[in-house]
This record gives structure tokens, C-alpha cells and sequence, in this order.
């Protein structure tokens, strides 16, 4: 189960969010803030929404992929997600 939840965080408080969201890349926890994709899909997902790097995230992983590698069928699953 997913809950969206809003924060109102001081600079601070959003780092250590950020320190455990790194932790968090590549299993179901993963919350949408830290980066995970490749430097291939940058400017996809840089400007996208959290909610949207979490769909992205776990359609990887769904699929059986690396949340951090580069292919056709990632570069699919980021398009369908967050758009061209």
C-alpha cells in the first residue's frame, strides 16, 4: 500500500529525508526523492514529480530491471510514465 503524503520540511529536515530515501533505491520503500535512473534518462525524470519517479521506479523493478540502467525497455517504461 502507498500513501501520498506533503511535508512542509526545513532545508535540514528535506536532507535527511533525501539521506534515507538514497537508502531506500532499488526496493518497495523508495519514496521519489533520492535520484536512482541513469544520467541517459535525465531529463526525464529530473523535473518529475515524485509521485511520478515511484511509478517509474517500480515499473522498473516490476520488469525486472535495474532502477539504474539504461535500455530500450527503460527508456519505454520512463516514457510511458512521465512523457516525452
Amino acid at each position: 500500500m502507498s500513501e501520498k503524503i506533503t511535508l512542509d520540511l526545513t532545508f535540514p529536515a528535506y536532507l535527511k529525508v533525501l539521506k534515507l530515501d538514497n537508502t531506500l533505491v532499488g526496493g518497495p520503500s523508495y519514496m521519489g526523492v533520492a535520484y536512482f535512473w541513469n544520467h541517459e534518462y535525465r531529463h526525464y525524470l529530473r523535473d518529475a514529480s515524485e509521485v511520478e519517479r515511484v511509478r517509474v521506479h517500480r515499473k522498473l523493478l516490476k520488469a525486472g530491471l535495474d532502477v539504474d540502467g539504461c535500455s530500450k525497455k527503460h527508456e519505454q517504461i520512463i516514457i510511458k510514465e512521465v512523457g516525452e
